[in-house]
């Protein structure tokens, strides 16, 4: 059986993934998606050629990288087994579909709602239930929780819808 992991700041997902991979004796894969549509989503107006849209683009795209090694580092550091790790960039539900049609995937798990980049303001779960081609594990959180800094997890207070 082979697994993917969506990739997001749940550790409660990790780790629900992680252990049932232990449990069926699965290959586990975790994802992690470089939100590359922020430039999409800004749009183009008069201010597209200010500093400001620039810079605001220039700190979207170094937090993107550091939530990458953030979150990739706190997978492997709670992952005993023999996890494998992926990166790509693009839009996030796009980029973890064509995931699942290039690997022969049996099983997708994902936080539910799902936050990495603007899918916190998307339905990813539900493009995802529509398109993908193995069955789909969704963890709900009813608290969530965002690791900032390695070993240190702090409530986001969002109810889960």
């Amino acid at each position: 059986m082979k697994i993917l992991l969506a990739l997001d700041p749940s550790t409660r997902t990790m780790d629900e993934a992680i252990k049932f991979a232990a449990e069926k004796h699965a290959d586990l894969t975790a994802l992690f998606v470089m939100d590359t549509t922020w430039n999409d989503y800004t749009g183009h107006d008069w201010l597209s050629g200010s500093d400001s849209r620039a810079d605001f683009l220039e700190y979207v795209r170094d937090d993107e990288m550091v939530s990458e090694v953030d979150t990739l580092a706190m997978f492997r550091r709670r992952c005993s087994l023999d996890c494998e790790t992926k990166s790509a960039t693009g839009r996030v539900t796009d980029e973890i579909l064509h995931e699942l049609a290039r690997e022969d995937y049996d099983l997708l798990i994902m936080s539910y709602p799902f936050r990495r980049g603007l899918e916190v303001v998307r339905d990813a779960a539900g493009v995802i239930l529509k398109d993908a081609n193995c069955s789909v594990y969704l963890v709900r959180e009813d608290e969530l929780r965002y690791s900032v800094h390695p070993g240190v997890e702090l409530p986001l207070n969002v109810p889960a819808t």
